[in-house]
């Protein structure tokens, strides 16, 4: 007989709380809705940047100016150009690397941004079956597995995820790809859970990631992209991912047995792309500095829609190593005559730079006073700049980065996040200074994240109900640790009190 797992923790990547509780609410989701019932719950605050700084503050139990990480593409320190950010780039080692050094034996399998190690007590699993991985290539622990899972498995059967243009029948065909795909995973975890003698498991499934971007304006009736005849033909395929993904739950909490602590991590959410208006945030930001687009910007744009409308898996094949530098050089000659400028970020928040004297090669803002109040005049500007079809501010707030973060990394952060306002669409907006502006969305996504998860868990040590506070992403790593008796130094998140 083997020994038991210890602790279960299940990733769902971006599915959305919401969801879950409506869903669980009417009996769709019968697993998630005994964890609800019977075990501990609440809502787990994000960070500003998305799903790339989520999982590694998850995995880290660090902010993002610790482990550096906020965007697939970020600003090269000292220069106004950007690099593709690898998982390799993140600058503070996953929880499970102190574990394994103290002893404790871990099962790790697709954890999204996660760095592949040969340090792990145990195994790990990386780029198998996940959204959007950054490797065509399995990466295990040890090595000599990823052969052994393709022959016994298989492959994705999904990736790529995003695809410009999508015909019904294709929607349909990625629907029972992700159905396939979660059973897939299900059945690879279940087999390694059975090895058994854990102190932590550890998978993820990453198909309600995919599906919230890909099937929102299927999912949500008063989306402008909305099909009646394409919904009544296929249904809710976000439904019908999470009903699978609830199934699988089920199947490994059972496995894991009674005594076992199950954690399930489902976040950050998703919610309709159109609430974004960083599409408009360049072009508002030039204005409000009372410049004209140069003309590598206007050529830029003209760039970028071209490219959207290539297949993917061309996008896919020579972005790395020539789409995206191309782009970049197109755009970031007119960074250094502009006293700040948008960078790339995730559609949850827009990021601003500051051509700061001293940080940037050509800065034109000097550090303290002068800095202080050009970002004071942006966040007032900002906040004036409303939707010309409603009225409504299209900005809900701007946040100062260095008064959320501190960390070595904060430099390579953006210095300003705009907020959208979500209460409605953002497709043009207006002020007295900017004029109006209007914009093309060139995105293959119809949802998109939002900020924030919830956690779920039971176990000999959790207190059912919900918690009496929020938690943070980052409390996650130092939770496990408790649990396990690992002292886990340097992470700014706490343990969960109603956890351990």
């Amino acid at each position: 007989m083997t020994d038991a797992t210890k602790i279960m923790f299940i990733g769902l990547d971006s599915a959305d709380p919401d969801l879950i509780r409506e869903w669980s609410a009417e009996g769709a989701l019968p697993n998630l809705k005994r964890l609800l019932d019977t075990g501990a719950w609440g809502p787990v605050l994000g960070t500003l940047f998305g799903t790339g700084a989520y999982w590694p503050s998850v995995f880290s139990g660090v902010n993002p100016a610790r482990h550096g990480r906020y965007s697939s593409r970020q600003i090269v320190r000292g220069t106004y150009d950007t690099y593709r950010f690898t998982n390799s780039d993140i600058k503070r080692a996953p929880f499970w690397i102190a574990l394994s050094r103290a002893g404790r034996r871990v099962a790790i399998i697709d954890v999204p941004h996660a760095p592949p190690s040969n340090d792990v007590n145990g195994m790990e699993i990386c780029y198998w079956a996940m959204h959007d991985p950054v490797s065509p290539v399995v990466r295990t622990w040890p090595a000599t597995l990823a052969a052994k899972i393709q022959v016994r498995f298989g492959s994705d059967p999904v990736n790529p995820c995003d695809a410009q243009n999508r015909r019904p029948e294709e929607f349909r065909e990625l629907r029972e790809r992700l159905l396939r795909r979660i059973v897939m995973k299900a059945d690879l975890s279940s087999h390694y859970l059975a090895k058994g003698g854990w102190d932590l498991f550890m998978t993820v499934f990453g198909d309600s990631h995919c599906a919230g971007h890909q099937f929102w304006h299927i999912h949500e009736p008063s989306h402008p992209l909305h099909y009646p005849a394409m919904a009544a033909s296929l249904g809710d395929p976000i439904k019908d991912i999470y009903v699978a993904i609830d199934d699988a739950v089920g199947r490994l909490v059972e496995q894991a047995g009674h005594n076992a602590t199950v954690i399930v991590c489902a976040g950050p959410g998703m919610g309709p792309e159109y609430y974004s208006g960083n599409f408009l945030l360049d072009e508002i930001l030039v204005r409000l500095e009372g410049r004209r687009a140069t003309g590598g910007q206007k050529l830029f744009k003209a760039v970028k829609q071209t490219w959207r409308m290539l297949p993917t898996v061309l996008r896919r094949r020579i972005g790395p190593r020539l789409g995206d530098p191309v782009m970049e050089r197109l755009l970031a000659p007119g960074r250094d005559k502009r006293k700040f400028y948008a960078v790339p970020h995730n559609s949850q928040t827009g990021g601003i730079r500051i051509n700061l004297v001293g940080r940037e090669p050509d800065g034109l803002v000097r550090a303290g006073e002068e800095y202080r109040r050009v970002c004071d005049q942006l966040t007032r500007d900002l906040l004036e700049v409303r939707s010309p079809e409603t009225g409504a501010p299209i900005v809900k707030e701007v946040l100062h980065t260095a008064d959320l973060y501190e960390g070595e990394y904060l430099e390579d952060l953006p210095d300003l996040h705009v907020v959208w306002n979500r209460a409605g669409p953002i497709f043009s907006a207006t002020s007295s200074k900017v004029g109006t502006v209007a914009g093309t969305r060139m995105g293959y996504r119809t949802g998109d994240h939002t900020p924030d998860g919830m956690f779920l868990a039971r176990g000999p040590k959790v207190t059912a109900g919900c918690a009496p506070e929020p938690v943070s992403a980052m409390d996650y790593a130092p939770t496990v640790a408790a649990l396990l008796g690992v002292d886990l130094a340097g992470v700014d998140g706490r343990p969960i009190s109603v956890i351990v």
